[in-house]
């Protein structure tokens, strides 16, 4: 089974939201490259906070010459999964879709695969700087928006061996690896297909407030226990917190 363990946003100012992700939630910064990207882990889980680059470049295979993202838009761009072999998983993915080889430049990213709608994701042997620690606050969810969840989610469990954990009323079908799932609905927050915001799972509602006013903020507080609270970082991606987390 593949594991979900990677996210990308492409950020205006990378070094203000890693501030804010290690003081909110106690993410570690794990990788810092000479462009100004930033990753942060939360032992588990990698977030990447890629630079927002000026100019143009050509493209060149899944990235662009330079080696930036192709997609310069703000906002969530790819997402990553661990596999015990690239290749094997390239070969059972389909060698019709379109995939080629990041740049390997100390990223830890092997393969860019684009789903067959068009979204974008990463594979890695080697993984994403994570050790696999499971604590709190931690990711513990991503969203895909798609007009046909159940031909994504099947996709997704066929290809990646993800198991599917659960069914909403409004068509929307929930994937897991066993520590983080993956839910595919019919409407998200962005106007836009594929992946649209991230769940972190936080350890207790009190806590995470005393972190937030060390940082001159106040968390909105859920209406019981079990609700969830969304919230938006610094560059405006939306993320939606729980303590009670999700079913993976």
């Amino acid at each position: 089974m593949a594991k979900i363990r990677h996210v990308a946003f492409m950020i205006k100012q990378p070094a203000v939201a890693k501030e804010f992700y290690e003081k909110a939630f106690g993410f570690e910064e794990c990788y810092a490259s000479a462009s100004g990207a930033y990753m942060v882990t939360d032992g588990t889980y990698n977030v990447a906070l890629l630079p927002i680059r000026a100019g143009q470049s050509e493209a060149a295979g899944t990235h662009r010459a330079d080696g930036g993202e192709v997609n310069q838009a703000p906002g969530i761009n790819h997402f990553g999964f661990v596999v015990d072999n690239v290749d094997e998983s390239v070969d059972r993915l389909g060698q019709e879709l379109r995939h080629g080889q990041n740049p390997q430049d100390g990223r830890p990213a092997e393969m860019r695969v684009f789903d067959p709608w068009g979204q974008g994701f990463d594979l890695s042997a080697r993984g994403y700087f994570g050790r696999e620690e499971v604590r709190l606050p931690a990711v513990r969810r991503i969203v895909l928006q798609a007009e046909d969840p159940e031909e994504v989610a099947q996709f997704y469990a066929t290809k990646l061996d993800l198991s599917v954990v659960g069914r909403g009323e409004d068509g929307s079908v929930v994937l897991g690896d066993g520590l983080i799932s993956m839910a595919v609905v019919p409407d998200g927050p962005a106007d836009k297909q594929g992946i649209q915001t991230i769940g972190i799972q936080v350890d207790d509602w009190d806590a995470t407030a005393e972190r937030f006013r060390a940082m001159g903020q106040e968390l909105p507080r859920p209406t019981h226990p079990e609700g969830e609270v969304t919230i938006l970082d610094p560059e405006g991606n939306q993320l939606v917190l729980s303590q009670t987390g999700w079913k993976a």
